[in-house]
């Protein structure tokens, strides 16, 4: 399928299978919702819209929000599921929707990238910790939810995306989500404030947000952070346990790859 808001192929694979989540009917069944007409699809995630190696900037937000009032998401196939909510998405930041999009647009994108939004787009991605939306719009979600949906496509998507690129996370919730990837994956995130209400309205949030511009605009994104002792790192490990002799848990396939080749594992 052809589209100018589909991202590159190799995060496609990771998100077509959310249309529907097999969770949905398992892990999740009694927590998320699955309502297309209503909105309430996996949704939140757009950007990387050109080849996968032009990702410079990777923004992990916590869960979508409610949907927007008549948003609506009607599609007969997971491509045309995946690329109707990459348009709405893209749409929302392009316009400036709510506060959380045009914190992210104004704030971020447009600081570390003076030109055209299209253009912004093709170097990030944003996607989030947990793909549908909490049953009370900035609630809980439960670790068993968040620990599937995180192992299931988070994880996958950072696994795929260039070893250099900055990724940072954006409210205490997609930092605690995400903190053992840091280890599995090899890498050093940046943890920025919250962009949506109310915690982007905090002391010292814009100014976390200038952390993530000053490491795109200088053109020297921070090194992964155990790239010089990958067989170390995955020689403790004890994939019959499920984790390692130190309490770390097991690299999945694609991570151990990326560790030990510094390239993408083909999903």
């Amino acid at each position: 399928m052809q589209s100018a808001f589909l991202p590159c192929v190799e995060l496609r694979r990771v998100l077509l299978s959310v249309y529907p989540c097999s969770s949905l009917l398992s892990t999740c069944k009694e927590e998320m919702r699955w309502n297309p007409p209503r909105g309430h699809v996996p949704r939140g995630f757009c950007g990387a819209l050109g080849r996968l190696g032009d990702v410079q900037l990777v923004l992990i937000v916590a869960e979508p929000g409610d949907p927007h009032e008549g948003e609506s998401c009607s599609a007969d196939s997971p491509e045309e599921f995946l690329e109707a909510t990459c348009r709405y998405t893209y749409g929302c930041f392009a316009t400036g929707k709510d506060q959380f999009h045009r914190n992210i647009r104004e704030r971020i994108l447009d600081k570390c990238w003076s030109k055209a939004f299209a253009e912004q787009m093709r170097r990030t991605w944003i996607t989030e910790s947990v793909l549908c939306s909490a049953r009370k719009e900035c609630g809980p979600v439960s670790a068993p939810v968040v620990k599937c949906c995180v192992n299931s496509y988070l994880e996958p998507q950072l696994a795929a995306l260039p070893p250099l690129a900055v990724i940072a996370t954006l409210g205490a919730k997609a930092e605690k989500r995400t903190a053992h990837l840091e280890w599995a994956l090899g890498r050093e995130f940046i943890h920025a404030g919250a962009a949506a209400p109310p915690g982007c309205n905090f002391k010292g949030v814009k100014e976390s947000w200038d952390r993530i511009v000053n490491e795109c605009a200088g053109g020297s994104p921070m090194l992964p952070k155990f790239r010089l002792v990958p067989q170390v790192c995955i020689g403790v490990l004890d994939s019959s346990l499920g984790q390692g002799s130190h309490g770390f848990p097991t690299l999945s396939p694609a991570t151990s790859h990326q560790l030990q080749t510094g390239t993408s594992h083909p999903l």
